[in-house]
């Protein structure tokens, strides 16, 4: 409900305890359920915390937090201690010797039933640091790769810790007992190996709090369909989601499109463009729903797509990001190379994989070792390659699987394939940046569908909006849980079996993103005039990348802090905005979205006043022309609102006067030399003044001292070069 919120139907329904597993399947779903590699690969984490007596778990406890424990207390398996029954009261006696425990000591209790309002909760096992103050442990199977965790799944085990908590809190006398301060421990990199960071839960207990208060527990259950349902990008994770999105589509309701478009426009589909809202994505998705079919974002392509891409698409096992399953890549649609593990729990096995798709991945990238002169403004002479490569997949989540993780897996047996990757992961976070493609990523910013953005991510489902029919199979990189335990389980160890498994749904994801590709290069054939510039940046960037290899001083890519970190951030901020200015600039239906707003102006010249001065306060006379626009539309900018010609950007002018029908604008830059009247607009002629200037640069200037999120400089030189970005590319 957290991941929800503000969804009277699922509210309203767990309130009255409905099981939504068991109703979304009487409704016509599927069961999903988990794989069983994620299963297993749960029981060997927690079988090697149970080792030596959570030993491991106990120094971890004693590191974060400070409390040195004494010997685990446990209940045996199934959260019941050896020769007790199989009562509840044997269950609850187990829990209520904890909380009474005010010796520091680490308790670990098996599945429980913890009193909530209209009922009763039933949690998994429960770890607990008993003492003055009770700390909640939170044990999870995802990675902690690089002192970074998945932050979709820490969000998400935050509310599950903060719900446990809501409940140990009703069995204590004194609620402060139970701290907010839990621990959460994760397998280290890519081994068993247990790790813990502290996270503290408060703001999520409070919104527990918040909404229990604001519920009716228990009571007569609704009819499923007559609480009214809340769509958000959390509803993908809901079992209802199907039925919820069927019922709204056929009422026509706008609610389908999440609530970033319902807190804009409300009601039907139909009401909702009677009176388009001021905001072209919102109006884009309307369309894009009303008509079942997506709608045009841009008029030009903005990214770069070359001839001969590396396309790669792959699986690995469920909860074992290193445990590569199968790849299959190549540079044209026909000359696709499919590597299989047949038992990927082996290292050997996928090391063997991992090396040969390392080995091609170096040939392709050398196939651009080719450089030309460029004479730089103080006329000296250097090189820049002629062309960079370029890595597509079908999604993100397949981009960051290959480029971080992948490239930290591969960091002590192929350097050169995972600097490489590296590289390609140190361009996939920057704006405007073509080096690591995601498909999902390109159809999206140049086309508006009908769904929410959470569906978006599936590439199969985004192609259905644009009129391409492909197979309904996981892109990758986790298969489907119901395959995995249906036909992937029991072929694994066989490596005709895994091959013939793994051929068919990498095989359908591999020709949808060069089906994808096809249709962005046919149906968006101009290009916008900013991608050649925003390419050979890529190209700069690779050119040092390959300087660096040459040098030996190419670097794995880490968690930057220190002057990393602030120049990284710098960069990011500096390409977000350089990206929204260059689209609008090159795209007029991406401008249109500024006149919607009220952020840019257009109309007509209907005057203009080249002759026009002012008096400095020195008494010089300053020529400032005069520009009188008529325009259709009011424009609802105060006055002295800075604007820029779209046309041509270095002239700007200020809102001198608004009138009915038109607007007076004053210039002050970019015209106010006789010798430059010229780049003033003509009497008749059609313009646009945009809130997009020149574009600024932006100097990688240090302050005095770094603000304290961004910790210390490094001490190891390397870490500069860990995340290559344009501020040191020898551009």
């Amino acid at each position: 409900m957290l991941a929800t919120p503000g969804c009277e139907r699922r509210s309203r329904l767990v309130a009255t305890g409905v099981d939504l597993d068991s109703l979304a399947v009487s409704l016509g779903g599927e069961e999903t359920g988990q794989s069983p590699f994620a299963l297993a690969r749960s029981a060997q984490f927690q079988a090697r915390l149970k080792s030596q007596g959570y030993a491991e778990l106990r120094e971890l406890v004693a590191k974060h937090l400070g409390i040195e424990v004494a010997d685990p207390r446990s209940t045996g398996q199934g959260g019941r201690g050896r020769g007790q029954d199989d009562s509840a009261d044997a269950v609850a006696s187990d829990l209520a010797t904890c909380l009474a425990d005010r010796t520091p000591r680490l308790h670990i209790l098996g599945p429980q039933k913890l009193a909530w309002p209209g009922g009763e909760m039933e949690t998994d096992d429960l770890l607990i640091v008993s003492g003055e103050t009770l700390h909640l442990i939170g044990v999870r199977t995802y990675a902690m790769v690089g002192e970074v965790a998945d932050p979709a799944k820490v969000a998400a085990t935050s509310r599950e810790l903060a719900v446990e908590i809501v409940a140990l809190r009703s069995h204590l006398g004194d609620a402060a007992r139970c701290s907010t301060r839990t621990l959460l421990v994760l397998p280290k990199n890519f081994g068993l190996s247990p790790t813990a960071a502290v996270l503290d839960v408060a703001p999520q207990v409070a919104r527990v709090h918040a909404l229990s208060a604001g519920l009716e527990w228990g009571g007569e259950q609704p009819v499923w369909n007559e609480p009214a349902p809340k769509f958000g990008d959390g509803c993908p994770q809901c079992p209802l989601m199907g039925a919820c999105a069927g019922e709204l589509v056929e009422q026509r309701r706008v609610a389908r499109l999440g609530s970033a478009v319902a807190n804009v426009v409300g009601g039907t589909l139909d009401e909702a463009l009677l009176e388009p809202p001021p905001d072209l994505g919102v109006r884009q998705r309307l369309q894009a729903m009303r008509d079942g079919r997506s709608v045009r974002r841009t008029t030009r392509r903005h990214v770069h797509l070359p001839d001969r891409p590396l396309v790669v698409v792959g699986y690995h096992l469920a909860g074992e990001p290193a445990a590569v399953l199968a790849l299959h890549y190549g540079t044209s649609p026909e000359d696709g190379k499919l590597l299989v593990a047949a038992e990927p729990r082996d290292r050997e096995q996928r090391m063997a994989l991992l090396r040969e798709f390392a080995a091609d991945l170096c040939s392709y990238v050398e196939e651009f070792a080719a450089v030309e002169p460029v004479v730089r403004r103080d006329m000296t002479v250097v090189e820049c390659a002629v062309d960079a490569p370029q890595l597509i997949t079908p999604n993100g989540a397949t981009a960051q699987w290959l480029t971080d993780l992948l490239a930290r897996y591969l960091r002590g047996s192929e350097d050169l394939a995972a600097q490489h990757l590296s590289w390609f992961g140190s361009r996939r976070v920057l704006p405007g940046s073509s080096v690591t493609t995601a498909m999902t990523d390109v159809l999206t910013t140049h086309w508006a569908t009908g769904q929410l953005p959470a569906e978006d991510v599936h590439l199969p489902s985004l192609l259905s909006w644009l009129g391409v029919d492909v197979a309904d199979v996981p892109m990758g990189p986790i298969p489907d849980p119901r395959w995995d335990s249906g036909v992937l389980a029991s072929a694994l160890g066989a490596p005709g079996l895994v091959t013939a498994a793994v051929s068919g749904p990498l095989e359908t994801a591999w020709s949808a993103t060069w089906r994808a590709w096809d249709f962005v290069r046919a149906e968006l054939p101009e290009i916008g005039a900013h991608v050649a510039d925003r390419w050979e940046r890529d190209r700069w960037s690779y050119t040092r990348h390959r300087e660096r290899i040459a040098e030996g001083t190419a670097a794995i890519a880490s968690r930057l802090s220190g002057v990393p970190a602030f120049r990284f951030l710098h960069e990011l901020e500096t390409r977000t905005v350089a990206l929204e200015r260059q689209m609008a600039l090159d795209d007029p239906l991406v401008m249109t979205g500024y006149l919607i707003s009220g952020d840019a102006l257009s109309g007509t010249v209907s005057k203009v006043d080249r002759e026009h001065t002012l008096a400095s306060p020195t008494g010089r006379e300053l020529l400032r022309p005069r520009i009188w626009l008529h325009c259709d539309a009011e424009f609802g900018r105060p006055i002295g609102t800075q604007l820029w010609l779209a046309a041509d950007p270095r002239v700007m002018v200020t809102v001198a006067a608004v009138e009915p029908g038109g607007v007076e604008l004053l210039v002050q830059k970019g015209a106010v030399q006789r010798n430059a009247l010229g780049r003033l607009p003509q009497v008749g002629e059609e313009v646009v003044f945009a809130p997009f200037g020149g574009e600024d640069v932006f100097p990688s200037r240090l302050p005095e001292q770094l603000p304290w999120q961004f910790g210390i400089a490094s001490p190891d030189p390397a870490d500069a070069d860990s995340l290559q970005t344009d501020g040191d590319s020898g551009e």
